[in-house]
């Protein structure tokens, strides 16, 4: 059997590629090196934050589109996904990527508007504090995504559509052509069109072909902070402070916590992520930042999991045709935004690889923006 399309890595931009292809009529199949559901790539925990402030009007607009597939998603499953909480972007002196974020809300049309801080604490009393020079932004219509309900419900639609999933097989070798041959650990495939999109293995895949792109692979700490009053942070808005790079959000998975993050971690090799890592300078920062900013948590985490980043140095996507091989390409280095673009970004994909255009100019992330990303290859 020769396959219309095989997607490599059931994460979120995987399955969201796979969904698309199979809705399409395409003969899918899709590809996981883990048994599924796991822990071990970056698309597992309960929820996301969703939001449209990017500087850059192009991820904006992603957004924008790629809500509207979500809520399409959750009427096609009849699972609820989204939840509208509000986001607050939080920003010191100076305020350039502040205001250049407001103004990409703006210009989508989003719903956004810039609050005192008295403002703020009228709706969540008790909870921040701010200091003398700050500005506050608020994007109404943002939230939270439930990310596991998100992959089991792409992975019904899959299947539903008549496309198959095949975890726990590992890529051992990829045999570009005509027709693509793919091997793994427990058979080989072979099909006219090939997504190759696992996440922080991407680089292992793509060595064969002479690709070394300057990817970063992090393990990031995720963690939950108790509230100081219980249930205080239940209704509260999401919040980005652009300026520390923390997240946070109301917990899903751990009733009376707080999820609140430093966007950034430790460099790491993902086949040895469970190493124990002795530098817990991440941790520290977001323990400094609660201490300073958010009296409504206590100051030490009471749950620590991890995940992990795959990150560019200009924190742009690479989407991209593997050299000599049109009906070959790739999607990675979703820096930590990827699981609320992927509906926009694996029908890109699938766009891609039957040789359509592009529903979305990306040419910003083409990987010939690093110099010597293309070598030589032997494939």
């Amino acid at each position: 059997m020769v396959y219309d399309c095989i997607v490599i890595g059931g994460g979120v931009v995987g399955s969201s590629a796979a969904y698309s292809m199979a809705m399409k009529g395409k003969e899918t199949l899709l590809l996981e090196q883990f048994s599924l559901p796991h822990t071990r790539g970056s698309s597992h925990g309960a929820t996301r934050v969703l939001r449209t402030s990017y500087e850059d009007p192009i991820y904006s607009q992603m957004t924008v589109e790629a809500l509207q597939l979500w809520k399409r998603l959750e009427r096609e499953t009849n699972t609820t996904l989204f939840q509208t909480t509000g986001l607050m972007v939080i920003s010191d002196p100076p305020h350039d990527v502040f205001e250049r974020s407001f103004k990409s809300v703006q210009a989508t049309g989003g719903n956004c508007q810039e609050l005192s801080q008295e403002e703020v604490h009228r709706r969540h009393p008790g909870l921040l504090r701010f200091s003398a020079n700050q500005r506050i932004y608020v994007e109404h219509d943002s939230g939270t995504l439930r990310a596991d309900k998100a992959l089991a419900c792409l992975r019904e639609q899959i299947k539903k559509f008549g496309g198959h999933i095949q975890d726990d097989e590992k890529v051992i070798s990829i045999m570009p052509g005509r027709v693509v041959t793919v091997r793994t650990n427990k058979g080989t495939y072979r099909t006219h069109h090939l997504i190759i999109t696992p996440g922080a293995w991407i680089s292992q895949l793509l060595e064969p072909f002479g690709l070394k792109i300057p990817f970063r692979v992090e393990r990031i700490n995720v963690c939950y902070w108790r509230e100081t009053n219980p249930g205080s942070t239940k209704n509260m808005m999401t919040f980005l402070d652009v300026s520390k790079e923390v997240y946070g959000l109301p917990s899903s998975e751990y009733d009376g916590l707080m999820k609140v993050c430093l966007h950034k971690g430790i460099e790491t090799n993902p086949d040895c992520r469970d190493v124990c890592i002795d530098d817990k300078s991440d941790v520290e920062q977001v323990c400094n930042f609660i201490t300073e900013r958010f009296p409504g948590l206590e100051c030490k985490p009471s749950v620590v999991e991890s995940c992990m980043y795959t990150l560019t140095p200009d924190g742009n996507f690479v989407l991209d045709n593997i050299p000599n091989h049109p009906n070959i390409v790739f999607g990675a280095g979703f820096s930590g935004h990827g699981f609320k673009m992927a509906p926009v970004v694996g029908r890109i994909l699938g766009e891609m690889v039957m040789g359509e255009k592009p529903s979305y100019d990306i040419s910003l992330m083409s990987m010939k923006r690093f110099p010597g990303a293309t070598l030589s290859s032997n494939l």
